[in-house]
């Protein structure tokens, strides 16, 4: 997601040479620094100083020792960004300082393509210029949303983690039309495109899913037989779990 980021920053007209990133994996951001533009640090301290904004853009496990070396480098004129799953604002002022600006963001892997969807919360040494901060930062990976942070696991498990159900989908779509004899190249022409089209009409936003789904749906037709299987497998109760287990997971994460 940090590289999703830089590359969302660079292609929305922000000044590369005001974009600067660290990554202990050196190769990699030398050679997205290459391709990209951006200025790659060559530690932690170059990366944080005189960077108005920073985008903490790290796994859950390895937060305490990022902050215990970035907590000393740190002015509270600097906003905090951080897309830690499951990290708590409390959790953040309490290792960075009560006066650090602080914003938590659950973004989506669709921003890669600037198809994604971003929630965010503010810190309590937030103001408004922070959440203009954010929202700049956030909208080229595609549409933002401002929460509250009681919300954020919710988040965590519907949208973060929801484009893995979609691929998970996706799969089950091309292996069942694959058992039935269609192309590899038929597969996944029909079951992507299905999808992509589904999506587009919930986004026109005329009707609810619940209607679209109707509309397709004769009494007696194959549609219908199909969804009955779907029901009475617990379709609906299953993604009910599955969210609850990834909610789960995020508060979890959360405490370290």
């Amino acid at each position: 997601m940090g590289e999703a980021m830089l590359r969302g920053l660079a292609k929305a007209g922000h000044p590369k040479d005001r974009l600067c990133a660290f990554d202990l994996r050196t190769d990699r951001l030398r050679a997205l620094a290459g391709e990209v533009g951006f200025l790659p640090a060559e530690g932690l301290g170059q990366a944080v100083s005189g960077a108005d904004v920073l985008v903490l853009a790290v796994k859950p496990q390895g937060f305490n020792a990022l902050m215990a070396d970035l907590a000393p480098l740190l002015s509270e004129r600097q906003t905090v960004i951080s897309i830690a799953a499951g990290v708590t604002l409390g959790r953040l002022q309490g290792a960075l300082g009560a006066g650090i600006p602080l914003v938590r963001v659950m973004p989506n892997t669709p921003g890669l393509i600037g198809q994604g969807v971003s929630a965010y919360c503010l810190g309590a040494a937030a103001s408004a210029r922070q959440a203009v901060l954010a929202e700049d930062l956030l909208k080229p990976l595609g549409k933002v949303l401002r929460v509250d942070e009681t919300d954020m696991d919710a988040v965590t498990a519907l949208s973060g983690s929801g484009p893995a159900y979609v691929f998970l989908f996706m799969e089950a779509l091309q292996q069942a039309g694959a058992s039935m004899g269609l192309s590899q190249e038929a597969v996944f022409l029909l079951a992507s495109q299905t999808l992509i089209g589904a999506g587009a009409m919930i986004v026109e936003g005329k009707f609810p899913p619940a209607d679209l789904r109707a509309f397709v749906t004769s009494p007696g037709g194959t549609t219908a037989a199909a969804l009955k299987v779907l029901e009475d497998g617990g379709f609906r109760e299953l993604m009910v779990r599955a969210l609850a287990a990834a909610r789960a997971r995020s508060a979890e994460l959360g405490k370290g």
